[in-house]
């Protein structure tokens, strides 16, 4: 990219501030300012710290992009499906779009206790009611994705009193 000028002839030239004008110059190179278009589709974290994870009835999706996600168009809760085998159904009954991560809101609480756990997404064909990033790059379905468990598991053990050692009970005049 160039740029010239042609100092024009009269009163509408280019100054600064003293008065004095602008030469003409012709063909001068320009830096580009502006960043390559964002043509990479948000793709799904499959490991580590952010992929798939469920808590109670949250399920959080994280997503690599260049930039956010799109929160004013993305896609309905009928677009994904969880399941958990041998275990009661589980639909999605919302979403929530926040940065890079994709919020599930299901029907029921999922227990500790099960142990394979599944999501998957289907892109909605048409519109864009889809998970997309803010420059409108749709990312692709993926099916059977596990997920794995940010719930602990209950904790069933009574508290037991110790009855030996150091922190046996005691009695100290009139403190036990």
């Amino acid at each position: 990219v160039t740029v010239s000028y042609t100092k024009p002839t009269g009163d509408n030239v280019i100054q600064d501030a003293a008065g004095n004008d602008a030469v003409s110059f012709s063909n001068q190179a320009v830096t580009h300012g502006t960043s390559a278009a964002d043509t990479t589709p948000p793709q799904l974290i499959t490991t580590g710290d952010h992929r798939p994870k469920v808590t109670g009835n949250q399920l959080t999706l994280t997503y690599t992009d260049a930039s956010n996600l799109d929160p004013a168009n993305t896609a309905a809760a009928s677009a994904f499906a969880v399941s958990s085998a041998g275990n009661a159904a589980i639909s999605v009954n919302s979403v929530a779009i926040s940065g890079k991560t994709v919020t599930l809101t299901l029907s029921r609480a999922v227990a500790s206790a099960e142990t394979t756990v599944t999501v998957s997404y289907t892109k909605p064909t048409g519109g864009n009611n889809v998970v997309q990033d803010a420059a409108g790059n749709d990312a692709v379905s993926f099916s059977n994705q596990a997920v794995t468990h940010g719930t602990s598991a209950a904790d069933t053990t009574p508290p037991v009193l110790i009855t030996t050692g150091d922190h046996r009970p005691k009695v100290t005049g009139n403190q036990l």
